[in-house]
């Protein structure tokens, strides 16, 4: 009897050090070393906050927004808790009532838009968690998005480009692009063109901090202040440079004149 429990217990000791603590050491090692952004959920970090991941889609509703695919999660739209489809069939009134009714709500918010609409703006993904768009989708909406930002369309079209990626090793899949990342890109980008909460001020809080601002800028882009402006947001004093770079880039910074930091550029 003790010859037979003497090598169990050694094989339940050896085996419980390999599998419940050495293999999960290495894997974890090995993980955070190489992938560490997959190992720990492809997150978005945007001004030291997480803003999601690059694998779960949002619901974004607002009009100055690039919108993505439908979600049939449940109770929620992308619930990456309950990750699921609709099920249903091409064939299925249900289904074909609720795409006249998202091919309504694209129309009734930009009504002289009158292109094709795109079937990933009507379809819901399999997973209902999908963070892409296709080009198409986010060309459809970017006369919306230009009228409610008040942005020139091309400037928009060149932020699609810059934020399409394209199929993988250049054979699988389709152009995609992950469409929080659009749109914080989208929202990085509104103070360079313009905002309805934006309004100028004539004194600023510090005196010390329009000079720090200025060299701060200045030391991030070198060139020529072109024109400096004050704006209130809220009573968030900003001061705003256009800078002329010596190589003909043109650049425009936000620095906040209560902490003397660059916000944007």
């Amino acid at each position: 009897m003790a010859q037979q429990l003497k090598p169990a217990l050694l094989m339940l000791v050896f085996f419980t050090l390999l599998t419940g603590i050495a293999y999960p050491l290495l894997v974890t090692f090995g993980t955070q070393m190489l992938f560490s952004n997959q190992a720990n959920g492809s997150l978005i970090v945007n001004k030291e906050h997480i803003a999601g991941s690059e694998l779960i889609g949002q619901p974004f509703i607002r009009p100055d927004y690039f919108w993505g695919r439908p979600s049939a999660t449940s109770p929620g739209p992308y619930n990456a808790g309950a990750s699921s489809g609709s099920n249903l069939g091409p064939s299925n009134l249900n289904l074909v009532g609720t795409i006249k009714s998202r091919i309504a709500a694209l129309q009734a918010i930009d009504p002289e838009n009158k292109a094709l609409v795109p079937i990933d703006l009507l379809t819901a993904s399999a997973s209902g968690l999908d963070p892409h768009i296709s080009p198409a989708a986010a060309e459809y909406q970017v006369n919306r998005i230009a009228k409610v930002r008040k942005i020139d369309p091309e400037k928009l079209r060149q932020l699609i480009q810059s934020h399409t990626d394209g199929r993988q090793w250049g054979l699988l899949g389709e152009p995609r692009i992950n469409v929080l990342v659009l749109n914080l890109a989208l929202d990085a980008n509104q103070t360079i063109t313009t905002d309805a909460n934006e309004r100028d001020f004539t004194l600023p809080p510090s005196k010390v901090n329009t000079e720090l601002c200025q060299k701060q800028a200045l030391l991030l882009h070198p060139g020529v202040i072109e024109k400096e402006q004050m704006l209130d947001r809220h009573r968030e004093f900003l001061v705003k440079y256009r800078i002329q770079a010596p190589d003909g880039k043109e650049w425009q910074v936000l620095c906040d004149l209560k902490s003397g930091k660059l916000t944007r550029e």
